[in-house]
């Protein structure tokens, strides 16, 4: 059986780590940004290879999916082939409806 795919991280989702690790270092420093996004890194490859499904959240957007991460939500989907797609990566206390 062949390797799976790396989830494919979209535009916003990419923006997202950027503004969470930005964040992160000036509250709590270099070393605790880099544990927290190397933990949402390995989300990724669990959501990726399928050891972790998420919720659905149909409710928001019909096939869309969700897994929390420390203090943050990652939204994702999955294609026909079960390939991921990381749509955003949201704080908890954000109005998700708003921004996805």
């Amino acid at each position: 059986m062949g390797s799976v795919p790396d989830p494919v991280i979209t535009p916003l989702a990419r923006q997202d780590l950027k503004g969470i690790g930005r964040h992160t270092q000036a509250r709590w420093g270099v070393t605790q940004r880099d544990t927290y996004l190397q933990d949402l890194a390995a989300l990724f490859g669990r959501l990726g290879d399928g050891t972790v499904v998420g919720r659905r959240r149909d409710e928001i957007r019909e096939g869309l999916l969700a897994q929390p991460c420390g203090r943050h939500v990652v939204f994702f989907r999955r294609d026909g082939d079960g390939n991921v797609e990381i749509l955003r990566v949201l704080h908890e206390r954000m109005d998700f409806r708003r921004h996805l």
